[in-house]
């Protein structure tokens, strides 16, 4: 082509940084005036960049191919993102093409990554003509370096400034010269122009030198005022930031604590979208509060190995009025004021709804006031469901309870074949009383059952175990007209629930006198065989009748207990096997009794009589238990209301336990193996066997299965699964349990358990494991246990097995040095005695080494402190401080060479703290009943008493020593004070009283060098510094047991509280009881998370080690990052309601 539209073509990816560089390149170029007897005259460049050119095409494709056609070079803006393009390869192809596929005028320009990931390959080579061996001429590819102009850079604007200079590199080959020639030709032109400007200008500066001189004291003093009044706006403006990050801040914290109560009022999931509401969104300027991120990981159970929570959301147009699982567990129906429900148990997804105006369900006569009824087909007898233990073989937990007795904890749903789903099909009816019978796991219709012909009008429609029971006013046709008018006969339809054929049609009239009565006094209790069973209010009867001739006839009554005038009275009658069993139940200014008669199979005598104080309404149930089935003693009659369960004996109505709950009961069923399954308000799920309650009170007890932390009103079970519902609310949630997706299980191998963390690394790479070998047998003693020490790595998931310590208990076992373990291990020998071991494990190798000389340890509750190459530990009754080195030398704080059990200076409660070669301890002295506190150096023995006298005040103690950093120590003392130490000098150097607190003090630790906190009774740590209470303090959440064992405590157990560094400067780990800990900030004095069930922490990684003795696991959890918090809160928010969605409405 002679002639090109184009200068040059830029073929580019349309991202960053590539997009900008082309754009300023084309520009650059555009503009560009090349220096004389350089290019033709008044040449003008057009570059061709498809954003400026192609803005209306309509054709993108053949345009560019035009417009590579039609340009004299191809400019290439190379990165690595380049060659991912297949639209800007081709364009290279092209070009190429047009010029015997060689390079030839093609320039490139490096913006971005190494040379050998931006150039496209093709610029990497050209083709040559050469001959073979053959002497025949032959085409081969020949590697070339592609030139370029390379403004990379580590920075975009960094990257465009280089531009400035390097585009000559581009320009000059569209000039046909060298690059250093035309570079220096526009320096010579650039000083050139700037001589120009100078020499015009200098004439003018003279003359104006004079009046710039007069003006710029004016503009000096203008300049001035402009800078104040620029500081004054600088400073305005740093306070508006101030006020509007310090406004942030305040309203994070309030979405924070409406998260927490929402929480502790068993609203999780507006919980979680609080907390979510607390931090910041995509792109949001906010600032994180700890509040947020400890609400949030609490409510997600983040350091939980797993929880029961919310699955699916199944959203309904109005609050829901019923709900349960159905067709064997296979769906969830429920109904609202709308219509009635049919969703996919697995799914949520909603299969079907019926509304009362839809075709066959819609009424002609009642229009749009039409309504629709369902009745579930549930049977409370779950038997074949069973429960096992979570915990590991032999583990037994439990709580005490003024109500159960003991509470046993971890178990649960044990699902089995055995087990079958909940619920069967449902009937529905609507305001015609027109029925239908719907299969439970799909709504279709198995049948339907219209209207009699012959009734005028229906008053009710109830069921039975094997009846469907329509009550309705007869009809009368008037011949000559064909009008309709009603009857004086009610009739009773019996309609089968297999078949939905009518069976029975019974004219009751007879039995009361009076249509209207008979619906306001008339009760149908049961039907059984060919006996009908009704309570009559106004007499106070209960009645059977024997059908015949399609009337009713009486066959027995009874005349129920005489009550006070003006109590509320409900009766019922129940068919428990053949005998009738009456339950009268009586409330008089706010009195409950509920009377209960076993009749004999005919209702005529009553076999026994029997009162109780409970309140037996509507919802209530009873249920037999054969004692054939439950082997118990007695067959036992189970009584449950809405806050009671009784127990009697069924053969002679001796009420033997009544258990008054704490609130409602709003699901419960029965298997006749002799339990009691229910579901109370407040989230828990528990079981209680009556043998446990039958004998000894000592065997009193009930087993926990669950605690929700939704609020809940409707609540059913199936097969592991739970559908629930507040009061008024328009949805239901499918809830399970739920694996945290961050939770790193330890694994030791088939029939391991009882995990147990001992100690991890600082750097969180490893973790002493110790676990028990079960045989893989049922029938096993504790002979056949072998105990198990491990070195867990987090790198692979393996555990290495020390056999050199099979079969030893571990007392304590810390990381010394980063790759050794020091640990205290024993074993009971066959004779009873007990072999005792200081081993120190190599941890690359496995290798252990016994450690030789004197030492001795506590087997149980043992406390290893780890500081330097060496661990500590108290000895000889807590009196001694024992120190051992990965050398595996003895050293003590006697300086005794061996245990002595009679030594004359002893440590007193074991109060003592250690720092590298340092020890403080609080001692006394046998030789003359001193007491005091001093510094140990075991490096050297150098030992410096502190300047305090407790010798002449009987009462005053050390509750704990701590170090404040490696020259200061800090005594906790019983006067409610704490004083500070040089350990150098032994100075004292300051004492802070505690009273600023207000509170009786607990314990003591240290935060930094010139703070310390104080736990209190109120559960509260309180920030202190050298000069008392700074007005800083934080609520530490317990568990009741927890809080209950701290209200009880005295400050001898100050040594349960200790803080420990993490990854994080500004946070730092407070431990209670080595097994509850949080995260606390420092710098805002914030809980930052709160860690159930911990095990330890890593202090140079963010790993955090839990054992989980209710699920049998050990394991490990990250220290999460906010982020991480808000995108696993978003998912599972945006999985329960779908994507977008944000509240729960």
């Amino acid at each position: 082509m002679s002639e090109y539209k184009y200068k040059a073509f830029i073929s580019y990816r349309h991202l960053e940084p590539d997009m900008q560089a082309a754009e300023k390149l084309q520009k650059l170029l555009e503009n560009y005036k090349p220096p004389k007897n350089m290019a033709a005259k008044s040449e003008k460049w057009r570059i061709f960049r498809d954003v400026s050119e192609l803005q209306s095409s309509s054709d993108l494709s053949e345009d560019i191919k035009n417009a590579v056609e039609s340009s004299e070079y191809l400019i290439v803006i190379c990165s690595p993102e380049y060659n991912q393009s297949k639209w800007c390869l081709q364009e290279i192809t092209r070009f190429r093409e047009l010029h015997g596929n060689t390079n030839e005028n093609i320039i490139t320009l490096l913006v971005k990554g190494p040379p050998k990931e931006a150039f496209p390959e093709q610029l990497t080579y050209t083709e040559a003509k050469t001959v073979n061996d053959k002497g025949e001429e032959t085409t081969v590819k020949v590697e070339v370096e592609p030139l370029a102009a390379n403004i990379t850079a580590d920075t975009l604007k960094e990257s465009m400034k280089k531009l400035n200079t390097e585009y000559l590199r581009i320009a000059a080959p569209l000039l046909g010269c060298d690059f250093n020639d035309l570079f220096q030709r526009e320096k010579r032109r650039e000083a050139a122009r700037r001589r120009r400007i100078f020499g015009g200008v200098s004439g003018v500066l003279s003359v104006i030198t004079l009046i710039s001189v007069i003006s710029a004291l004016t503009i000096n003093n203008k300049n001035k005022q402009i800078q104040k009044q620029n500081d004054q706006i600088k400073s305005q403006n740093e306070q508006i930031e101030k006020k509007n990050n310090d406004l942030l801040i305040e309203n994070s914290e309030h979405l924070a604590a409406e998260s927490e109560k929402l929480y502790k009022d068993s609203s999780l999931i507006p919980a979680i979208q609080k907390a979510l509401e607390a931090m910041p969104s995509d792109g949001e300027d906010k600032p994180i509060v700890p509040e947020a991120e400890y609400a949030l990981s609490r409510e997600m159970g983040m350091f939980k190995s797993q929880q029961t929570v919310p699955q699916l959301s199944l959203r309904h147009d109005t609050a829901i009025e019923k709900i349960s699982f159905m067709g064997s567990g296979k769906s969830v129906v429920s109904q609202d004021a709308t219509g009635i429900y049919f969703w996919d148990a697995e799914s949520g997804k909603l299969l079907k709804k019926i509304t009362a105006s839809d075709g066959d369900f819609s009424s002609k006569e009642y229009g749009s006031s039409n309504k629709l009824t369902a009745i579930f087909e549930i049977d409370d007898d779950k038997t074949g469901t069973y429960f096992s233990s979570t915990a590991a073989p032999g583990v037994l937990n439990y709580e005490v309870s003024s109500v159960f007795g003991n509470v046993y904890t971890y178990y649960t749903h044990d699902v089995s074949d055995d087990e079958a789903g909940t619920g069967g099909d449902l009937y529905v009816y609507n305001s015609d009383s027109k029925l239908w019978k719907l299969n439970g796991g799909t709504g279709e219709v198995i049948w339907c059952a219209e209207p009699s012909e012959k009734a005028y009008s229906y008053y009710s429609v109830t069921n039975t175990d094997k009846y469907i029971v329509r009550f309705y006013k007869s009809k009368n046709v008037i011949p000559s007209t064909g009008v309709a008018m009603p009857g004086n006969d009610i009739l009773m339809e019996l309609i089968d629930c297999k078949t939905g054929k009518v069976t029975e049609t019974v004219d009751v009239s007879g039995i009361y006198s009076g249509m209207l009565g008979f619906f306001l006094d008339m009760e149908l209790q049961d039907i059984v065989d060919n006996t009908v069973y009704f309570y009559n209010n106004d007499k106070e009867q209960m009645i059977a009748y024997t059908i015949k001739d399609h009337k009713l006839e009486e066959k027995s009554s009874l005349t129920l207990p005489e009550y006070s005038k003006g109590s509320i009275r409900t009766a019922e009658l129940n068919i428990l096997g053949n005998d009738p069993v009456i339950i009268t139940n009586d409330i008089f200014a706010l009195q409950y009794n509920a009377n209960i008669k076993r009749m004999d199979a005919d209702m005529k005598e009553a076999v026994w009589s029997t009162d109780i104080p409970v309140n037996y309404v509507t919802g209530s149930k009873v249920f037999r238990f054969n004692k054939d089935e439950t082997n118990a003693d007695i067959d036992v009659l189970g009584v449950v209301t809405n806050r009671t369960l009784s127990m009697l004996d069924y053969s002679n109505g001796k009420l033997i336990k009544t258990l008054t709950l704490d609130s409602n009961i709003v699901d419960v069923t029965f298997s006749r193996r002799g339990l009691i399954m229910f579901t109370l308000s407040t989230g828990e799920e528990y079981v209680i066997s009556i043998s446990n309650y039958l004998g000894d009170v000592s065997r009193n007890g009930a087993y926990k299965i669950q605690s929700f932390n939704t609020g809940i009103s409707f609540c059913s079970y199936s097969r592991g699964k739970y559908v629930t519902s507040e009061d008024y609310s328009n949805t239901a949630y499918i809830q399970y349990i739920q694996k945290n997706q961050f939770f790193n299980a330890i694994d030791a191998g088939e029939n391991i358990h009882n995990y147990n963390v001992s100690s991890v690394s600082e750097d969180g790479k490893y973790a002493v494991i110790t676990a028990t070998e079960y045989p893989d047998t049922d029938n096993y003693s504790d002979d056949d246990l072998v105990k198990h020490f491990y070195i867990y790595c987090s790198d692979d998931g393996k555990c290495s097995d020390i056999a050199e310590l099979k079969g030893y208990t571990v007392s304590a076992a810390e990381f010394v040095d980063g790759n050794k373990i020091i640990a205290a291990v024993y074993q009971t020998r066959a004779d009873y005695s007990t072999e005792k071991k200081l081993a120190i494990i190599d941890v690359p190798s496995g290798k252990v080494t016994e450690v030789n000389g004197s030492f001795d340890f506590q087997l149980n509750s043992m406390k290893m402190i780890t500081s330097g190459n060496s661990v500590y530990y108290t000895t000889n009754t807590d009196r001694e401080l024992l120190r051992v080195c990965t050398d595996g030398t003895i050293s003590m704080w006697s300086g005794e060479k061996e245990i002595n059990v009679l030594q004359e200076r002893e440590i007193c409660n074991g109060v003592s703290a250690v720092s590298g070669d340092r020890a403080v301890v609080f001692y006394c002295d046998t030789t003359d009943e001193s007491r005091g506190i001093e510094v140990y150096d075991f490096a050297n023995g150098k030992r410096t008493k502190l300047d305090y006298d407790l010798t002449n005040d009987d009462g005053l103690s050390v509750n704990k020593l701590f170090w404040q950093d490696d020259t200061t120590v800090g005594a906790f003392l019983s006067n409610r004070s704490v004083a500070l130490f040089n350990a150098e000098t032994g100075e004292l150097k300051a004492k802070v009283s505690l009273d600023g607190t207000s509170q009786e003090p607990i314990s003591v630790v240290p935060i930094d060098k010139e703070r310390f906190a104080v736990l209190c009774r109120d559960l509260c740590l309180y920030e202190m510094n050298y000069e008392g209470f700074t007005g800083r303090s934080l609520k530490l959440e317990f568990g009741i047991d927890e809080r209950n064992n701290i209200s009880e405590n005295d400050s001898n157990k100050a040594a349960s509280l200790v803080s420990k560094p993490s990854t994080d400067a500004s946070c730092m780990y407070v431990i209670w009881s080595d097994n509850k800990a949080w995260l606390v900030n420092t710098d805002k004095f914030k809980v930052r998370y709160s860690i159930d069930d911990f095990a330890g922490a890593a202090s140079k990684e963010d790993k955090v080690f839990i054992m989980d003795v209710g699920n049998d696991k050990a394991g490990y959890i990250p220290v999460y990052k906010p982020q991480q918090l808000i995108d696993t809160a978003r998912e599972y928010v945006e999985k329960l309601f779908g994507k977008g969605m944000t509240d729960e409405k």
